[in-house]
């Protein structure tokens, strides 16, 4: 695979929706130029601490085990649960209910996108993986100000979420929780 076409296909799998753009599109409240760069650097950061070893070391022991994606899934799904439930609950009076770079480090460490990419992507390519990795740092920063950005839109800019789009959030993520679940168990 050439380094364009990994371009497309790890753009494309990055801004489909999924629990790491479902919690940096909620992360949207409170958002300013500090909190908008700690928040990508979760992702990119989570998704390289994935990918690099996964397509470097752990490629054949995860061709020939299919059962660890399983459990990856089973754990995204238990971890987006976690969340949609703390999310339901609204913050104390004065208090601050947005996801942070925390929440949205460990989301994005068991979203199942990065084993895809860092088994099936990144060592295709053939201008070698740290080249890949280049690209891959520009998509992912690419695509998480996008999902930002719609969180912004969406959510608004308030310090504390609305409850409408607390409730909202929450349902997205209970979805996305019991998906993965069921493609855990299903696979």
């Amino acid at each position: 695979m050439n380094l364009p076409t990994f371009v497309i296909a790890v753009f494309t799998l990055l801004i489909l929706p999924g629990p790491t753009n479902a919690v940096l599109a909620l992360a949207s409240t409170a958002l300013t130029v500090w909190r908008s760069l700690s928040l990508i650097a979760s992702v990119v950061l989570a998704y390289l601490a994935i990918i690099v070893p996964v397509s470097s070391i752990a490629a054949p022991l995860l061709n020939g085990h299919p059962g660890i994606a399983c459990i990856v899934k089973l754990a995204s799904a238990i971890w987006v649960l976690y969340l949609a439930l703390k999310l339901w609950v609204p913050a104390p009076a004065g208090g601050q209910d947005t996801l942070g770079p925390g929440q949205l480090f460990i989301t994005t460490l068991l979203n199942p996108k990065a084993i895809i990419i860092g088994l099936t992507l990144a060592p295709a390519v053939q201008a070698g993986v740290p080249a890949a990795m280049v690209a891959f740092v520009c998509c992912a920063t690419v695509t998480s100000a996008t999902w930002l950005g719609i969180g912004g839109l969406l959510v608004g800019r308030h310090a504390q979420m609305p409850p409408l789009a607390r409730h909202c959030g929450c349902a997205v993520l209970v979805a996305f929780s019991l998906t993965l679940a069921v493609s855990a168990l299903w696979t």
